[in-house]
């Protein structure tokens, strides 16, 4: 299912409707709900004992990283004609192979910019470096590209302290017979080849990571070359010997294994959390008399391949962030010594952690918290992830002066020297802001690609209402308060006729840093300019309210703002609300949306 505008439906409530119904979305809380009961039975259902030769101690993490994109490759396009990167939609994407976009847009994996922001994201979010998939330095199908990128990486990551390793694809030395770029008889040397550069060049950095102090290896296979032996031979001129490891156990001598997304379990072209789990624990229970294994986390599988001309490998649902928390939680019971995510950025697969408009930052969030569990000193926090896209967009903008980018370029070499209080005084002196109006949420319906309404603005920052609890001190006919918090601003809250002030406020459920309001009406011209004037009101406790805005006088104009209306604040709290005392379009207050955004 393509990514649409959260834009109003073919039925639209109009002011002086008696009543309206729709049958454009199921219901959002309906969606969460489920979300909730499915993975409520899953944690209950995962059986991981604890293993005796694994310690319990902080896990590197590590991201998979694909190192393959070129503005207009093959990888935005998949080879499929009905893709072409180069194209804008309506809706000011270009046209990729991929359910999901990008903040930055499609980009080139050896565009410098963007492995900045890349890394600056990854150390913001506590993930220690990568693994790189990647297919040796053979001149044939894109590989030159991809060991070229690779190097770029591997460049900012060891000038901004990640650390990272290789993950091998051994089907390359396939690939490479298959399409006659080297005989059959060479593949063995080939590889050999590709390991003795490897030891000269990589092996040996103080960066690359190790495993009692051999280089770690991971393995998408084998699935070429399968025997002790042949493997033996190709690092033959590497010492130490790379600690390998392979994936689900195809081996019987690997240093240790690795899990991945169990998508051939799935029926009916879906992946059920009962099968995932199950998959689980059997990996996990194969792995606990191990000294070493591999644990991977993993926010769903949705890939683009059946839409591109191929096949599909099946869907795993995103359940709202959940299955990601789910695998994460198996490792960590697993002990396991690395927590692998699959993925950053494949896109073609859509299971990237990278920020995207349907996501926003949701996983890098909770790897925040996860680290913070083992260093209560981490110093960075959920908003300062809100601030590499903005250094990306300055960096790479035509209207940006040189002083501009010097000044981005600056804010990097503070953030990655780990003083999070000078970097966030640096970035405010630069004047460094967000825009939190300039277009409509985006969203997948729930029941199709399994997301929840979008709780991200343009920027990426998480609205803090969405679906929260919401009370008002009274409505008129359906337009109930819930409608004000639930994602859609088709949907809206009015209060009932001239009884005012008429208030509402959202339960944000723990108190939170509020940097920004949102409030909005439905963008359609039909929902003609007005004023509504209210004040905005805090609390800590739902009960007493103190004054956090002043009342004013708030224009809500479809053609001049969207019908929507932003105002900053500076406050800690758990409840927000609106007190309106008049509306010049109707006889108490409406709110579309009500979005809180902050830390």
């Amino acid at each position: 299912m393509k990514n649409v505008f959260l834009v109003p439906g073919i039925l639209i409530c109009g002011l002086m409707a008696a009543a309206c119904t729709t049958t454009l979305l199921p219901k959002k809380a309906e969606a969460a709900e489920d979300y909730q009961k499915i993975f409520e039975a899953a944690y209950s259902q995962l059986q991981i004992g604890t293993p005796a030769l694994r310690e319990d101690k902080q896990p590197l993490v590590l991201a998979h990283y694909m190192p393959w994109f070129q503005r207009y490759g093959f990888h935005w396009q998949q080879g499929g004609a009905k893709f072409d990167p180069a194209e804008i939609l309506p809706n000011g994407r270009a046209n990729i192979s991929s359910h999901y976009y990008p903040l930055t847009g499609p980009y080139d994996s050896n565009d410098p910019a963007v492995l900045e922001y890349q890394a600056a994201l990854m150390k913001m979010a506590g993930i220690d470096g990568v693994v790189i998939d990647w297919y040796g330095i053979a001149e044939g199908v894109d590989y030159k590209p991809i060991h070229e990128a690779t190097l770029a990486l591997i460049e900012v990551l060891k000038k901004r302290g990640l650390k990272y390793a290789i993950v091998y694809e051994d089907q390359s030395i396939k690939h490479l017979i298959e399409f006659g770029i080297i005989p059959k008889d060479q593949g063995r040397s080939t590889a050999k080849e590709t390991f003795t550069w490897m030891q000269q060049n990589w092996f040996q950095d103080e960066d690359y990571v190790k495993v009692e102090g051999r280089p770690l290896v991971l393995c998408f296979g084998p699935q070429y070359f399968y025997q002790k032996g042949e493997w033996e031979e190709i690092w033959s001129n590497v010492n130490p010997k790379p600690f390998f490891i392979d994936l689900d156990a195809r081996t019987n001598w690997a240093d240790g294994t690795k899990n991945w997304s169990p998508m051939h379990l799935s029926s009916g072209g879906k992946l059920s959390v009962p099968s995932l789990v199950k998959y689980l624990n059997d990996f996990y229970r194969k792995q606990e008399a191990k000294p070493f294994v591999v644990g991977t986390a993993m926010p769903g599988f949705h890939d683009i391949y059946a839409q591109a001309g191929g096949k599909s490998y099946g869907f795993l649902d995103y359940s709202g962030g959940e299955t990601f928390k789910l695998t994460y939680t198996a490792a960590e019971r697993a002990r396991a010594n690395i927590i692998q995510i699959q993925t950053w950025n494949d896109y073609g697969e859509g299971t990237i952690i990278e920020p995207t408009i349907e996501r926003g930052y949701k996983e890098l969030e909770y790897l925040q918290d996860k680290r913070k569990q083992w260093e209560a000193d981490f110093p960075f926090n959920y908003s300062d992830l809100r601030i590499p896209i903005e250094l990306y967009k300055t960096a790479v903008s035509e209207k940006s002066t040189d002083e501009q980018k010097r000044q981005a370029a600056a804010l990097y070499d503070i953030l990655f020297a780990g003083d999070a209080g000078k970097f966030r005084t640096a970035v405010r002196a630069a004047g460094i802001k967000f825009d939190f109006s300039v277009s409509p949420l985006l969203f997948e319906p729930a029941g199709s690609a399994g997301e929840p309404a979008a709780a991200f603005d343009p920027a990426g920052r998480k609205n803090l209402a969405l679906g929260k609890p919401a009370v008002a001190s009274s409505k008129i006919d359906v337009w109930t308060v819930n409608k004000a918090v639930d994602g859609d601003v088709s949907t809206y809250w009015e209060g009932a006729a001239r009884q005012y002030p008429g208030t509402i406020y959202v339960d944000l459920t723990t108190p939170a840093r509020i940097t920004t309001l949102v409030v909005k009406l439905n963008p359609q011209r039909m929902w003609a300019k007005r004023t509504q004037r209210f004040e905005v009101k805090v609390s800590g406790n739902g009960t007493d309210f103190t004054t956090a805005a002043a009342e004013a006088d708030y224009l809500f104009d479809p053609a001049s703002n969207a019908n929507t209306v932003v105002i900053p604040l500076d406050v800690t709290t758990r409840y927000v609300q609106l007190s309106f005392t008049s509306n010049s379009g109707g006889t108490n207050g409406q709110v579309a949306e009500l979005e809180v955004y902050g830390e």
